[in-house]
């Protein structure tokens, strides 16, 4: 984990999966230009990979984050307390077209299964 980011209720567990590793770049790029995360230090070598994880600590301000192209639709699995789940949520509703598949919700964390897919502009 970087310096910068902090262990609490304002981290997000992001896995991606069904994927390249070009669209789980792009994911995790738009992602980590927002909030500090620990991307680069788990990046995998050789660029193979079936599932790849990163944090994010969403607790800053992220700004708006920029519409990228996917090559094939990406299946992302959010999970963190609900307010900081919720905030990459949107962020990632401003960066690329999304489908909810599935909410599992509690008192301290919550879980959601994202389909995203390239902005319609």
């Amino acid at each position: 984990m970087t310096a910068e980011m902090s262990e609490g209720e304002m981290e997000v567990s992001v896995e991606l999966s069904d994927c390249a590793c070009e669209d789980a770049e792009a994911v995790f790029g738009v992602l980590s230009g927002m909030y500090p995360s620990d991307w680069g230090e788990l990046r995998p070598e050789g660029r193979k990979a079936n599932v790849w994880m990163s944090r994010f600590d969403v607790s800053g301000d992220g700004g708006r984050p920029q519409s990228v192209p996917l090559g094939s639709q990406v299946t992302a699995e959010l999970q963190g307390s609900p307010y900081a789940v919720e905030r990459l949520h949107r962020a990632l509703l401003d960066a690329f077209g999304v489908v909810e598949v599935l909410e599992v919700a509690g008192d301290q964390e919550k879980q959601l299964r994202l389909r995203l897919e390239t902005h319609a502009d």
